[in-house]
């Protein structure tokens, strides 16, 4: 079994590689595993206590996800201002002028149609049910992935008993599919709830992923690039 879930993108989406730089950042096509894990723990914290995230912490971390984007998918360039440190000054001026403003590359995503995402929970049959209940609680608690700003609506879940893999984003295996692969982010299975809780003094252990998106690029200029998805649903 699993749990599929639909978000509708209310806005552009922008979430950097791992590898990007903070001038030259690149984006990845649809949120992270990291990144939704990160988004049910803030939902649960925020909406239930910190108690109900750490109890659920390891169903969470272990979770394998894959994704259904749109037919299509339109990525934006776009150079934009940012502040960053302001480390040409001595020390007594850094205090009035702490930070400066400089010029960097982003990437803005266009997915023009519901997304969704496959969960599946590594555990046994009755406590899989178990949890996928306990998500679709949670998932109708997130508005937004990546960055602050990123927003989505939250549409449906249900438990399904199985899905079509090639039409999803998924993690790169001997069954070699056409498509191009992101590196994304998860979350090690070493990692403790105390590895990624944001006010503790540990650092998260992030597990590098590689994912095969069935999509080919169509069409380039300077100013945008377009996708297609190479597999159509019959």
């Amino acid at each position: 079994m699993y749990l599929k879930v639909d978000f509708e993108p209310t806005s552009l989406f922008s979430i950097k590689k791992s590898e990007a730089t903070n001038s030259a950042g690149k984006s990845l096509f649809s949120p992270s595993p990291y990144s939704i894990k990160m988004a049910l723990l803030n939902a649960i914290i925020t909406y239930d206590s910190l108690n109900a995230a750490k109890v659920n912490f390891n169903m969470i971390r272990d979770l394998v996800i894959s994704f259904r984007l749109p037919k299509n998918i339109v990525v934006n360039n776009c150079f934009i201002k940012i502040m960053k440190d302001n480390d040409k000054v001595s020390p007594e001026n850094k205090l009035l002028n702490p930070f400066k403003t400089t010029v960097a590359f982003r990437e803005y995503v266009y997915l023009g149609e519901n997304i969704s995402f496959v969960i599946e929970s590594t555990t046994n049959n009755e406590l899989q049910l178990q949890n996928y209940e306990f998500l679709k609680k949670w998932f109708m608690h997130i508005n937004y992935f990546g960055k602050k700003g990123c927003f989505f609506q939250f549409m449906n879940s249900e438990i399904i008993k199985d899905f079509e893999k090639s039409f999803y984003s998924t993690l790169l295996t001997d069954s070699m599919r056409t498509g191009l692969v992101y590196q994304m982010d998860d979350m090690s299975d070493k990692n403790s709830f105390e590895d990624v809780n944001s006010y503790s003094k540990n650092k998260p252990k992030r597990e590098k992923k590689l994912f095969v998106f069935p999509y080919k690029l169509i069409e380039s200029n300077k100013s945008y690039s377009v996708y297609r998805n190479i597999i159509t649903p019959s």
